[in-house]
């Protein structure tokens, strides 16, 4: 028998009752569109770390500031405005 395009079998475990109480309490329309949502977050949350790992490996490339002065940031961060 063929699969439809876009459908998917998926044992979802214990993780089925929290998509089922999404759903009851109306944050979905079903337990598919839950899904879809956690997917999604997954993916954005992982654009977020790749854009992260990309900020700090150009931080650790472009070497030290000799001239910072921590005592200095660390006063002015803690000065009332």
């Amino acid at each position: 028998m063929a699969q439809r395009e876009g459908l998917a079998s998926v044992n979802l475990g214990a993780a089925r009752a929290i998509g089922q109480r999404l759903v009851a309490e109306g944050r979905f329309e079903n337990l598919s569109d839950a899904c879809r949502a956690g997917l999604r977050r997954l993916e954005e949350d992982a654009r977020v770390v790749d854009r992260l790992v990309s900020l700090g490996e150009t931080g650790m490339a472009s070497g030290i500031d000799e001239g910072f002065d921590i005592d200095a940031f660390v006063d002015a961060v803690k000065a009332p405005d």
